[in-house]
């Protein structure tokens, strides 16, 4: 891994956030061969590949998206991205507020949605890439907020209304939501798995299937994933590195170092700062 840090000290990566739009975040990334282990995010995440292929495993299954391409993944779902043969590859990944993109589909069905899901990993749609493209170009280049808000909106009812639906029902989705929700009650001090298979009158074994066929990974790795995501929320809002460590449940800051860079490939000092780990800023015109 170390090696392969090396060889992309060129990369330039950064982030775009507002605090008068908190329920979008823009990473952008550039030249870069650095892959990403399974990991999870509780947003819709959505990302368009500018250049090069990368290979994501989603579901179970390994996935190309393309240069061209739309990749759509869902909230809490689990996933890993990585170069193709080490090459490189350039892409921007938008995160959209679970919540905000739940009401937003509501609204556009005209009944309420509990959760939301897409029928396609990867979308070849040359005008919704445009639209991706355009607000992409707004968020960085415009300080006005309702011009965010309407380069949004324009991406993303089309994409919703050809490609998202309401969530059907599932036993296994049941049982990896109600996990999800034991653990979000009480992230630096969870239950046990003994415990989740107590409440969900299951044997520990027939509990950890049945969550990794619905989320991808297993309870513990869904966790320290939580974890982080939980991590990124706190030091947004201005929580100090150690704070945040401790209050998401890693005991040791290095542990809590190690996975923040394996899932973000910055470090949590480098997130505040809304930088890479490879230090490269983006330039003026891409900030």
């Amino acid at each position: 891994m170390q090696s392969a840090l090396q060889r992309v000290k060129s990369v330039t990566q950064g982030y775009w956030r507002s605090e008068r739009m908190p329920h979008v975040e823009l990473r952008s990334t550039y030249q870069s061969r650095v892959g990403y282990g399974e990991h999870l995010h509780q947003t819709f995440s959505i990302g368009a590949i500018l250049e090069g292929r990368t290979l994501v495993r989603y579901r179970g299954q390994e996935r190309l998206a393309r240069t061209g391409e739309l990749v759509l993944i869902e909230a809490d779902a689990a996933h890993s991205c990585n170069p193709l043969d080490g090459r490189e590859r350039s892409y921007h990944m938008l995160y959209l507020d679970t919540h905000w993109c739940l009401q937003r589909l509501s609204a556009l069905v005209g009944h309420s949605v509990n959760s939301l899901c897409c029928s396609h990993f990867s979308v070849s749609d040359s005008a919704l890439f445009r639209r991706y493209l355009e607000l992409v170009d707004v968020l960085m280049h415009s300080d006005e907020p309702p011009v965010w808000q309407l380069a949004l909106d324009a991406f993303i009812d089309p994409l919703m209304l050809c490609y998202c639906s309401p969530e059907p029902a599932s036993s296994e989705r049941d049982i990896v939501r109600f996990i999800r929700h034991r653990l979000q009650e009480n992230l630096p001090s969870p239950p046990t798995l003994a415990e989740l298979a107590e409440d969900l009158r299951l044997r520990p074994e027939t509990l950890i299937r049945a969550f990794y066929r619905e989320a991808g990974m297993t309870p513990h790795a869904y966790l320290n994933s939580m974890r982080i995501e939980w991590a990124k929320s706190l030091l947004r809002q201005g929580e100090s590195i150690a704070d945040t460590a401790q209050a998401v449940g890693f005991s040791d800051q290095s542990h809590f170092h190690k996975r923040f860079v394996a899932a973000t490939a910055a470090t949590p000092g480098q997130y505040l700062l809304e930088r890479s780990i490879f230090d490269n800023p983006p330039s003026p015109g891409e900030r």
